[in-house]
């Protein structure tokens, strides 16, 4: 599975169509993630900071000045250091630049709040990142510590800290979150007391296991370090580090005081999407459905956590999970929220029909549980929340609908057991349109979902588009589509007992009309009982409900009855970017948790 595959993709002749039904479906967003990483950030802002000390240190602080001077000395010589290839002298230099910014700290020599405080935290952090960026590509950290640094005449010994939250092993790389420059992602950032970095654990095939619910890029995760205490041997310096998940802690202790754990949030979606076009990757998953599935699947986040409660994002018709990439950091950076939850995706390739996609839903839902719930005791097994946008809203309602035989009634004019096909034809069948809700959803999120379908999916232009798609060898483009054994579209074959022509295209699109068996299915069918849900819909601003329409989807089709809360927010179908829209999102979840 491949959660951001790297092919290029090409429109070929399907570049007017599939631009036409890009727009016509809602997709106004072009943009690209473009990130850089400037190598002499740290450094630089090290300085700027240690200079700032120098100057307040002249007018009344002779301690100041002489740190100040001291960790310019420091940085300066560090620099030149990594610049002539001597990377453990330049990680020893701007380590001793940090632990005399932190000794200054722990000492209480600066007003909490005041300049000095400030710079003095920016100092410790940056040069505390530049040391963990080195630090992360030495090879001595693949043996066990301690480890010894030289530094003008210092010796240090680095150990990791017992109150860590991640082994100093598990990460391949740290790249340091004040180095990433770049523009795609919402900034989400809380300042505190620590070098703020990125972790990245790569995909290598002896993690294969381990790593296959992960981004083909890696696990890339929100981490802080920090120097958990610094003693004195002689004329050693034992320091103790900590690399600590921010996303789980809020404060860290410096002596006897206690500051925000400095975190970015928006860096790691910043790193793992570079480069990514939220257009040219939502057509690929739209016409190349043939490689497409190959990389479908649930994707974590982070690390499983058995304890919290799982919340799966699913995406919408010619879409991808890159539509979640502001949503997502707006959630870690809520304690609160962080806490009680664990954020998945869901990815599809968006032009299979609706049943189809359904049942790939389905099917991986319960692969998640037997690989990490086997005996169904965590909140996967019995308390997840789902999110979906436009047509990924229709695919979490299917979730918890009580569809029983409505599915099949509007495809089949006999019982299924009736059929006259094969008997393997006829499982392929009952597994596609007559399933029960997944009893873990407990509560359910559509943004801009068609629940009874879209007028646009009618668009004479949907027809030509259809043709374009590449399906897998063993997918038939029907309505039933289920397996080549049934039966062939081309064959001019019809089959007694059905009421859809199988001679007729039919891709995720038509499957959206409001005549579509799913959708007749689906506002005939009530929803499971106890289930909560709630809806966040678009008006373009018109102000006009219930006449309203976020341009794709009509609010009739939109609103469910019996919903907790519908919110009507000022934009068209991409629901998802009103600021409105987010701080729903998190009411709810807190809602959910009971906080």
């Amino acid at each position: 599975m491949n959660f951001f595959p790297v092919r290029a993709f090409s429109l070929r002749g399907a570049a007017a169509a599939s631009l036409v039904l890009f727009v016509a479906l809602g997709g106004t967003s072009c943009s690209t993630v473009n990130v850089r990483t400037e190598k002499g950030a740290l450094t630089r802002e090290s300085l700027k900071s240690a200079k700032i000390l120098q100057n307040l240190g002249k007018k009344d602080d002779p301690a100041l000045l002489t740190v100040s001077d001291r960790c310019i000395k420091l940085l300066r010589d560090a620099k030149r250091q990594d610049s002539f290839g001597s990377r453990n002298n330049a990680a020893a230099g701007y380590l001793k630049a940090a632990v005399e910014a932190r000794h200054m700290l722990v000492g209480g020599e600066a007003a909490p709040g005041s300049t000095e405080e400030e710079e003095l935290l920016d100092l410790h952090n940056h040069a505390l990142a530049k040391f963990a960026e080195i630090w992360s590509t030495d090879a001595r950290r693949l043996v066990p510590g301690p480890y010894r640094f030289a530094f003008q005449g210092e010796e240090f010994i680095i150990k990791q800290s017992p109150n860590s939250d991640y082994d100093s092993h598990f990460f391949d790389r740290a790249v340091a979150t004040e180095a990433i420059k770049g523009k795609g992602v919402t900034d989400k950032h809380r300042k505190g007391f620590g070098a703020s970095l990125v972790g990245i654990r790569e995909r290598t095939p002896g993690r294969a296991a381990e790593m296959a619910r992960f981004p083909e890029r890696g696990m890339h995760l929100s981490i802080s370090l920090t120097i958990d205490q610094i003693e004195t041997a002689g004329e050693t310096q034992i320091v103790s580090v900590a690399l600590l998940d921010p996303v789980q802690r809020q404060t860290v202790r410096v002596g006897n005081r206690s500051f925000p754990l400095a975190a970015d949030f928006s860096a790691p979606m910043e790193l793992i999407l570079k480069g990514k076009n939220e257009i040219l990757w939502g057509l690929e998953g739209f016409f190349d459905a043939k490689d497409r599935i190959e990389e479908s699947g649930i994707y974590l986040l982070e690390p499983y956590d058995p304890d919290r409660i799982p919340v799966i994002l699913t995406h919408g018709l010619i879409s991808v999970p890159i539509i979640w990439r502001d949503i997502i950091p707006e959630f870690l950076s809520e304690s609160d929220i962080a806490n009680k939850f664990q954020f998945m995706a869901f990815t599809y390739p968006s032009s299979f029909p609706i049943p189809e996609s359904a049942q790939l839903f389905r099917h991986e839902l319960a692969a998640l549980r037997a690989e990490y719930d086997p005996d169904g005791n965590d909140p996967l097994s019995t308390n997840v929340v789902a999110m979906g946008h436009s047509m990924g809203g229709v695919l979490t309602h299917l979730l918890v609908a009580d569809i029983e035989d409505r599915l099949w009634n509007e495809i089949g004019e006999v019982p299924l057991d009736e059929l006259p096909i094969g008997e393997e034809a006829r499982e392929g069948i009952r597994d596609l349109v007559y399933f029960e809700p997944d009893q873990a959803v407990t509560r359910a999120v559509f943004l801009s979902t068609p629940h009874g379908g879209a007028e646009m999916a009618t668009m004479s232009a949907v027809d030509v588009v259809s043709k374009l798609v590449r399906f897998p060898a063993d997918v038939v483009v029907t309505t039933l589509n289920t397996t080549a054994d049934l039966f062939d579209p081309n064959s001019g074959m019809q089959i007694e007992g059905l009421k859809v022509d199988l001679k007729k295209p039919v891709t995720s699109v038509q499957s959206l009309r409001p005549d579509s068996p799913v959708s007749v299915a689906l506002t005939t069918s009530p929803y499971k009982p106890g289930v909560k849900y709630h809806s966040i819909i678009g008006d373009r601003g018109k102000g006009n409900t219930p006449d309203s329409s976020d341009g794709v989807v009509e609010y009739w089709s939109s609103h469910v009855d019996g919903a907790e809360s519908e919110l009507i927010v000022p934009t068209g179908h991409t629901t998802y970017t009103d600021p409105n829209a987010i701080a729903d999102l998190k009411r709810i979840l807190r809602l959910h948790a009971g906080l």
